[in-house]
């Protein structure tokens, strides 16, 4: 039986000013930087079918963001972008990176884009995917901030029963998705373990957007970073529309809409996603 696929080795954690990261690396180390940042609620492990296919070319590095994963709790204090954005520049300069092509689903799509909107010298190309910053369809704020609470917020993340957690988990997806054995089990014992701390920082993120989405607006406008956008049709959370949002705001992007899928490309359509990554970059067969 073939072993499923999984993260490329046990990785290093670094001590960067804002917090502690794990850090997963393989593929060539003098080839371009290529940097994975997962969403809320997943980890570094959410890239499993997609980073293999970059590993002969780039130098891959794959973040399990603070909180997540086996990145410790991060310190206390307000993680709005501005925090993040710092965070990510001093990941940069201790991996020795000057310029990276950054790639972010959710979360880290909306991560991605206000650090190539602050430091677009820093970002070689973008490829932001099913991320909310600039508008969302449904949201539950009242789970973050749940999730979130000092006193509670870890009670309430040990105590979500499994059943409804897959429940939400396949809502969030495509119609016809059908999880490998185990996933969701996988993301639910993050969840009762660390599910506190990730929404402490998640929430933070998430308020910077703006209460209409519009704090990004005015930062990204004209963006000329090269950009591509991975959207899902079926996405009940961040529909299509956010990814016309963007397009139109960036002075060179390119917008897919992936068809039957939902808000997690990376992991419903890893084929298409790499192909639409590989033209992007150039570095398909064609």
């Amino acid at each position: 039986m073939t072993p499923a696929p999984d993260l490329p080795r046990t990785g290093r954690l670094l001590d960067l000013p804002e917090a502690r990261v794990r850090v997963y690396e393989e593929g060539r180390a003098d080839g371009p930087p290529l940097v994975f940042l997962h969403g809320f609620m997943t980890s570094a492990f959410t890239w499993r079918h997609v980073h293999p296919a970059f590993a002969d070319r780039y130098r891959v590095v794959l973040v399990d963001l603070p909180g997540s994963g086996d990145t410790p709790a991060p310190p206390g204090g307000r993680w709005d972008a501005d925090r993040w954005v710092r965070l990510v520049a001093q990941l940069l300069d201790e991996l020795g990176v000057d310029r990276a092509v950054l790639v972010g689903s959710q979360m880290g799509g909306s991560l991605a884009a206000w650090f190539a909107a602050l430091r677009p010298e820093r970002v070689e190309k973008l490829v932001v995917m099913a991320a909310g910053v600039l508008g969302e369809a449904e949201t539950n704020l009242t789970l973050y901030r749940l999730l979130a609470h000092r006193r509670f917020g870890p009670l309430v993340a040990r105590l979500l029963p499994k059943g409804h957690f897959r429940k939400r988990w396949l809502a969030a997806h495509g119609p016809d998705h059908r999880p490998e054995p185990g996933v969701v089990e996988r993301y639910h014992r993050q969840l009762r373990r660390q599910g506190a701390q990730m929404a402490r920082v998640g929430l933070d993120l998430r308020l910077s957007y703006g209460e209409h989405f519009d704090a990004l607006v005015e930062p990204i406008r004209g963006l000329a970073v090269p950009t591509l956008l991975l959207f899902g049709a079926d996405d009940r959370l961040v529909p299509p529309s956010t990814g016309r949002r963007f397009e139109s705001l960036l002075l060179d992007s390119r917008l897919v809409v992936l068809a039957d899928c939902g808000d997690f490309p990376q992991e419903e359509k890893p084929k298409e996603v790499v192909e639409a990554v590989e033209r992007f970059l150039g570095t398909d067969d064609d």
